[in-house]
C-alpha cells in the first residue's frame, strides 16, 4: 500500500546546515524571514524573505550561510503524493521547476504560496484526518496553475547560466545519477548514457560545479547511503550487494574514505 503523507512546520533548517541532506520527500518551503545561501544539486540559489523555493525528492540541499532571524514555513510531501498532485504535467513541471526552483521575484507566486501556508494551517488545526488529502488538492492546483502561468510568461523563467546543451547535458547527467545510482559509480557509464566521451562529461561537470564528475556521482552516492543507513535496518552485506560492491569490505573501505566512518559507526551515530 502506497502511503501518502504531508507534514507543515516551521524550521530554521539548522539540519541542513550542519550536514547536506538528500530528501526522500518532495517540499514546498515559503521563507518567513531572514534569508540564506543553499545550494541544490550542486546549483546556488539566495533564499530571502517571501521567497519559495520548490525541492524534489532525491534533491540533495545543503545551507551554507543563513542569517540569525532566518526562518521559513516548509511542506513537506511524500513521493506518492507529489506525482498524484502533479498529474500529467509531471515531466514538464519538474523541468520546469528545476530550472526555475527559487522563486525570488515573483509577487504573484508568492502571494499564492502564502495564502497556501495560511489556509493549510488552518485545517492542520482544525481537521487533521483530512490534511493529507487537501494538501494534495491544494499541490494539484499549484501546479497546474504554474505550469499554466509559466507556458504564458515565459519572460518569468530565468535563463540559465552558461550554454544551452551543457545546462541540458548537466541536467541530463544529474537525472541518470538518479536513475543508476546504485549500478555504477564510474564515470565511463554515465558518459556512455549521455552518448558523449568522459572527457565531455568532465568538461561540462567542470564548467557547472567546479568539480568533477567522479565526485558528484560519489557525492550523490554517500548521501543516498547515508539516507539509508538513518533509515533502514537492512545488513551492510545486503546494502553492499544492492549498490553492485564486489563485498561489504570493500564496500565499508568506500564509504569510510568519504566519510571517515565506517557504515557500522555511521549508524550507530558514533563521531
Amino acid at each position: 500500500m502506497v502511503i501518502q503523507r504531508a507534514t507543515l512546520t516551521e524550521s530554521d533548517l539548522t539540519r541542513w546546515q550542519d550536514e547536506g541532506m538528500l530528501l526522500e520527500d518532495g517540499c514546498l518551503i515559503y521563507c518567513v524571514s531572514g534569508d540564506a545561501v543553499l545550494t541544490v544539486n550542486f546549483d546556488t540559489w539566495t533564499f530571502t524573505r517571501r521567497s519559495v523555493l520548490i525541492l524534489f525528492p532525491g534533491d540533495m540541499v545543503e545551507v551554507h550561510s543563513a542569517t540569525d532571524d532566518f526562518k521559513v514555513q516548509m511542506l513537506r510531501y511524500s513521493a506518492s503524493l507529489l506525482r498524484e498532485a502533479s498529474l500529467q504535467l509531471e515531466q514538464t513541471v519538474y523541468s520546469l521547476l528545476r530550472k526555475d526552483r527559487c522563486r525570488g521575484a515573483s509577487p504573484l507566486v508568492e502571494d499564492i504560496v502564502s495564502q497556501i501556508f495560511e489556509l493549510l494551517k488552518n485545517y492542520q488545526e482544525v481537521c487533521p484526518d483530512s490534511f493529507n488529502q487537501i494538501v494534495l488538492l491544494q499541490l494539484k492546483a499549484f501546479f497546474l496553475g504554474f505550469h499554466n502561468y509559466l507556458l504564458r510568461n515565459p519572460h518569468e523563467v530565468q535563463p540559465e547560466e552558461g550554454s544551452e546543451r551543457i545546462n541540458e547535458l548537466f541536467s541530463r547527467f544529474m537525472e541518470t545519477i538518479m536513475e543508476h545510482y546504485k549500478e555504477s559509480r564510474e564515470v565511463a557509464f554515465y558518459a556512455a548514457r549521455l552518448h558523449i566521451s568522459p572527457k565531455y562529461l568532465f568538461n561540462i561537470s567542470l564548467a557547472k560545479t567546479g568539480r568533477s564528475p567522479k565526485t558528484i556521482i560519489d557525492h550523490y552516492v554517500i548521501m543516498q547511503l547515508k539516507l539509508l543507513l538513518r533509515t533502514s535496518t537492512e545488513s551492510i552485506k545486503q546494502i553492499a550487494w544492492d549498490y553492485h560492491f564486489n563485498d561489504d569490505s570493500f564496500f565499508c573501505r568506500y564509504f569510510k574514505s568519504h566519510t571517515g566512518l565506517s557504515p557500522q559507526q555511521f549508524r550507530k551515530g558514533v563521531v
